[in-house]
């Protein structure tokens, strides 16, 4: 058997690859290393699966190639996405630009590709990990250990080395290497941070609205407002999450990373919240006050931390005390010393170096009848539905650009 496309890898991309390509007539096979197709989906969203969003900035996708990801989207954006799905019997629900099935169910969303695809006449190979690829002439040939097949086009979609227990275990970028091209050293992107001698420790599992600047080098580089979750070994939480790839990237070259936690973004005048905090809350000690804004468990640390007795007398306080109270709250500072690894990050960052890749097929400008989507390319989305996204575009492009 000749086959038209041979996706290497079952996730999301390689899915909408496959679908797009049969649907154009072509001769499809999957092969997947798992037990199972779209496996990862069935983690996304905590198992909600957000998969897409309908805003769009140049911060949502992160690329060597900043304009490349931008340029796949113009073809495939989120309307296509949710009509792609729709047109799967699957309702869709909207909020706040966020996508979901209207199941509130990962499952919907993997199981709809899988049913499409046992529908079309497309081959599908489980526990199956391809290790080698050789190129004759206009003809690919894709080994295991155990299995050989052949075919005019291949697509890699095996995803980044994020979460290697649900398929992801960077096997992908030694064969793209094998074939000729470039990869961008990966690093774990949407993970929690690591604390150096944890100054918030004693307030672990505390979850808490605040705003967070990272800062490379004593350089601010980005800022990010959203829930803040405390650990014992560091922090986390989505905001944290957004910011970890800055962080990690500045931290892989080398450089030093810290972060400044705002725990009252909302106050902005420091005379006027300490003079409320005199005129209505005078008979309060300084740790009942701080208990109206901030979760008990924080209020003492950011206290013991700024040097106060917490039975003291708000009325007490000295300008000084005052002042140390003010920096805890407004500039927390944290030293990052790690980050958890991609065992527990959502994504990878780097991968194949896009530079060789062409944004409107996802061809390799190498190798002719090569393609790759997904996860495995150097683009990586902030959360809220982009790297699903991101999948469903560069798997449609893919997919539809097949000979």
């Amino acid at each position: 058997m000749v086959y038209d496309l041979i996706v290497v890898g079952g996730g999301a991309s390689g899915m909408m690859a496959a679908i797009t390509a049969a649907q154009a007539g072509k001769k499809v096979i999957i092969i997947e290393k798992m037990n199972r197709l779209g496996k990862k989906i069935l983690a996304t969203g905590n198992g909600r699966c957000n998969f897409t969003n309908s805003y769009l900035d140049d911060t949502c996708y992160r690329s060597s190639q900043s304009h490349f990801p931008y340029l796949a989207l113009e073809q495939f954006g989120y309307e296509e996405a949710v009509s792609f799905f729709e047109q799967l019997g699957i309702a869709v629900v909207e909020k706040d630009g966020y996508y979901y099935p209207r199941s509130n169910q990962a499952a919907t969303i993997a199981d709809g590709l899988i049913y499409k695809i046992k529908s079309m006449p497309i081959d599908v190979e489980l526990e199956c990990k391809i290790n080698r690829i050789e190129s004759k002439s206009d003809m690919f040939l894709v080994a295991s250990n155990q299995k050989r097949f052949r075919g005019r086009n291949v697509l890699l979609a095996t995803g980044g080395k994020a979460q290697e227990k649900l398929g992801s275990d960077g096997s992908g970028f030694l064969l793209a290497q094998k074939c000729g091209h470039k990869v961008v050293k990966p690093f774990p992107a949407l993970t929690s941070l690591k604390i150096k001698q944890h100054p918030l420790k004693e307030a672990s599992g505390v979850r808490c609205p605040c705003r967070i600047t990272a800062l490379i080098d004593q350089k601010v580089v980005v800022s990010e407002a959203g829930e803040l979750q405390i650990t014992k070994y560091g922090v986390s939480g989505v905001a944290i999450f957004q910011l970890s790839r800055y962080i990690i990237e500045g931290m892989v070259r080398g450089k030093q990373a810290e972060l400044h936690l705002d725990f009252l973004a909302e106050e902005q005048d420091k005379e006027l919240l300490f003079k409320r905090m005199v005129q209505f809350c005078h008979y309060k000690t300084v740790i009942q006050w701080l208990e109206g804004y901030l979760p008990s468990k924080l209020a003492t640390v950011l206290l013991k931390k700024a040097g106060i007795q917490v039975k003291k007398l708000t009325g007490q306080l000295t300008k000084k005390e005052r002042n140390l109270i003010w920096q805890e709250l407004k500039q927390c500072r944290l030293v990052v010393n790690g980050w958890n690894d991609f065992d527990f990050a959502q994504v990878t960052a780097g991968g194949v170096a896009v530079q060789a890749v062409s944004p409107y097929t996802m061809e390799s400008e190498q190798q002719k009848g090569l393609y790759f989507a997904g996860e495995i390319l150097d683009v990586d989305g902030t959360c809220g539905g982009y790297n699903l996204q991101w999948a469903w575009t560069s798997g449609y492009l893919a997919g539809r650009s097949i000979q």
